[in-house]
């Protein structure tokens, strides 16, 4: 036995730091891997909205599942607290990881309706702020669930991006007119010692689109307004205001538009919410 021990004593000290140098290996590849496969989780969510299945996704679950959505009915009531739980689950901690934050709400036949946003917040200009809104408020038709979608994609595809300003992607609990609808933002959404700088909206289209027409619906009903819109659609100085507001749709968010073609309008959106997401980046250099 005395023999018998120290060999055994000899064997362990040989395989002790054999296996501290095997079991670091193992940790460092766990740590990395751990480390890319979150990397990679992340960059799937952030970039999650932008892809056709999501969109289709996400359209369905406003029309086919949740339907009507509005205050003067049990099942639009019913419609607008499960759209406002999706927009919180979708968005929030669990998925792309934005904190979800409610503002000052309205109270209607009893109960309270409050705003939904999320924030991308500026690196050098964080308290000036571009307000990017959209109605979660709808008919239950593709048109408005398309809309709605389209600004959750929005948010989802920029998570990751740095913009200069910051940029307030802001979910409406009415689906009022675009001059209601600035007064809300700026009264409830807006922070004591932020500036609002703009406003894109985001609405459904009004009437079927002309042949031929313009893409844009837009209403941007002042001189400067206009002068803002012209600098997001196209190359130019960027103008000297604040609190300028423009509201567009599409002809993808009209209900009287791409009849029985909904993967075509689909497909198109994407094209559209690019388009958008250019916008938005300019707003917030």
């Amino acid at each position: 036995m005395s023999e018998q021990q120290p060999r055994f004593y000899k064997i362990m000290l040989m395989i002790l730091p054999v296996g501290v140098v095997v079991g670091t290996i193992v940790f460092m590849f766990m740590y990395f891997y751990m480390e890319r496969e979150d990397e990679r989780n992340h960059a799937v969510i952030a970039s999650y909205g932008m892809r056709l299945d999501d969109l289709d996704d996400m359209v369905g679950k406003f029309t086919d599942r949740i339907g009507q959505r509005g205050h003067t009915t049990e099942q639009g009531r019913g419609g607008l607290k499960q759209t406002a739980a999706t927009i919180e689950g979708r968005l929030g901690p669990q998925n792309v990881g934005y904190p979800v934050k409610k503002g000052e709400g309205e109270a209607i036949d009893g109960l309270l309706w409050k705003s939904l946003w999320v924030d991308l917040t500026g690196t050098s200009e964080p308290d000036q702020v571009v307000l990017a809104a959209v109605s979660y408020a709808g008919a239950g038709e593709v048109a408005d669930g398309n809309a709605l979608s389209t600004m959750m994609m929005l948010a989802s595809s920029m998570a990751r991006e740095k913009p200069a300003k910051t940029i307030r992607f802001v979910f409406l609990p009415l689906n009022q007119s675009p001059e209601q609808q600035n007064r809300w933002l700026r009264d409830r959404c807006v922070g004591a010692g932020e500036t609002c700088i703009g406003i894109v909206g985001l609405k459904t289209m009004t009437a079927a689109p002309q042949a031929g027409g313009e893409d844009w619906e837009v209403v941007a009903p002042s001189e400067k307004d206009q002068l803002w819109w012209r600098y997001l659609s196209a190359a130019g100085t960027v103008p000297d205001q604040e609190e300028v507001s423009v509201w567009i749709s599409s002809s993808v968010f009209s209900s009287q538009a791409w009849k029985d073609r909904r993967s075509d309008r689909l497909q198109r959106t994407l094209k559209e919410a690019k388009k958008i997401e250019n916008w938005l980046r300019r707003a917030a250099k």
